[in-house]
Parts: C-alpha cells; structure tokens; sequence
C-alpha cells in the first residue's frame, strides 16, 4: 500500500521544502509520513468545510498550498473552531502537508502556472527571495492595452467575478507586468525598479493602494483566492506520478470554495 512518504518524497522533489521562504511552515502539518493511503485531495485552504468533504469523501492525505498551522498551537480548546478542526482531523486519521512559497519559488510552480494562465511572454523572476530564488515572475502581455483593458484581461485570464484597479490614469499603456501570486503587497516597488508597467497582487491595503498612485505603477488587484489554480495544477501532477509509480490511490480536488468573501454585484 502506498504511504505517505513516497507521495511527500516526490512533492519535494519538485517543491522542495528547503526553497520555502524562511519562516514558513511547509511541509507535515499533522499526522505520520508512515501512514497508508488510499485517497488524496488537493486544495488551496484547510478550512472545516474542505475537512468535512474529506472525512466524507474518505481522504487519508490533505494536499494543501495555504499551511494549515501559522503560528503554534498553546492548547487544543475545542470551544475555538480552529482548534476543534485540529482534532476533526486527528481523529479520522487525516494527514495533512502543505506546500506554500515553495510551490512559488520553484520551476514549473505556481507563478509558472500563472505565468501561463495569464499568457505571458518573455517570462522572467522576480522578486528575489533571501536565498537568491525568485518569488513571483514577470513578462511581457501579447499586446499592449490599456490600463482599463488589462484589468479586464486579468479578470477573464484568471477567472475571477470582479478584480480592483489601482491607476492614476486607465489609459496609461500596460505592456510589461510582473506579479507575485496571493499577497504580494511588500514586493510592489521591485515592480517600479523593473521598470514594469503593471503589477499584480491581492490583498493590496487601502494605504497602500494610494501610495502605488502616487509612483505612478498600475496595480491589478484579482484578490487572494485565484491561488485556487494550485489545487488543479498538483491534482495532474499526482496524477502523473501516480500512473509512473504505480501509487494504489485516487487523487481528488477539493470541490469547496474558501473563498471567504462573496462579492456582491
């Protein structure tokens, strides 16, 4: 039967922990790289919903690009919901393993992945990491459009109801865009010593919003959640790996959203 470490083993091949951004908790959240498993989901957050589909769907192994725990855990008080989720979790036998920035950071990771669905050319790092491993990606757009049109672009390429504009000027010409994928709020002024047009990330602050303004950078805001492309992206690998190494498991896709905003039109 297929455990645990031979699927970690490969995932680190191509998304090794060691990459992860330093103080980043990737990897074994909860549960034993010895376990047997017979049924892996993927997806983007480990929230209760994500974990009652998989004690339904009878999931042994979470595969998911968000950690589940950010910060260490003093106690395990069930009246806290995120706590009783932990022992959901331990008590149906669940393992879970996360693979954040260093989905990011490698070849052929996230920021590939969304380098491709935004149709990029030219596509080159950036944002350095510590560690000299560039954390987003930039690149050329098929062609130029206007500020105003690349919003559009950016909502249609990555699928999403509504995106934030942030310009002093939606005819400002955008032909060179740079992005770090979920929040990439504190790497926006790499995009101005770039010399790029554009920049996309989520979560962009209120404040921050008016200083990107006044240095005269256009930032696409298409918020944290198009990250959900990670949960797709690691089903077809496995699924790859799966046939190459004959893993006795079902790779599914975590079929919730945790998006935890609704936007109203």
């Amino acid at each position: 039967m297929t455990q645990v470490k031979e699927i970690v083993a490969k995932l680190n091949e191509f998304f090794p922990e060691a990459i992860a951004t330093e103080g980043d908790p990737v990897g074994l959240q909860i549960g034993s790289l010895e376990a047997p498993v017979t049924k892996v989901m993927t997806t983007l957050d480990v929230r209760p919903n994500v974990v009652d589909e998989a004690i339904e769907r009878g999931v042994d192994l979470i595969i998911s690009h968000h950690p589940l725990i950010f910060r260490p855990v003093d106690n395990l008080d069930y009246s806290d919901p995120q706590k009783a989720m932990y022992a959901k979790i331990i008590a149906h036998g669940i393992t879970v393993y996360s693979i954040h920035t260093n989905s990011d950071k490698a070849q052929d990771g996230s920021s590939d992945w969304q380098a491709q669905e935004l149709g990029l050319e030219r596509v080159a790092p950036f944002a350095l990491d510590k560690d000299g491993i560039a954390i987003g990606r930039q690149g050329f757009l098929p062609k130029a459009m206007t500020a105003r049109d690349f919003a559009e672009y950016v909502k249609e390429k990555m699928g999403v109801d509504m995106v934030r504009l942030i310009t002093a000027d939606e005819a400002k010409p955008i032909s060179k865009v740079a992005f770090v994928c979920g929040d990439g709020n504190k790497f926006w002024r790499q995009a101005l010593k770039d010399d790029c047009d554009a920049y996309i990330t989520g979560d962009v602050y209120y404040h921050t919003g008016h200083d990107m303004i006044s240095s005269g950078l256009t930032v696409v805001d298409p918020g944290h959640y198009t990250e959900k492309l990670f949960k797709y992206e690691v089903a077809k690998r496995l699924q790859h790996w799966q046939k190459a190494a004959g893993w006795q498991t079902e790779i599914l896709i975590s079929e919730v959203s945790t998006d935890p905003f609704h936007n109203i039109f």
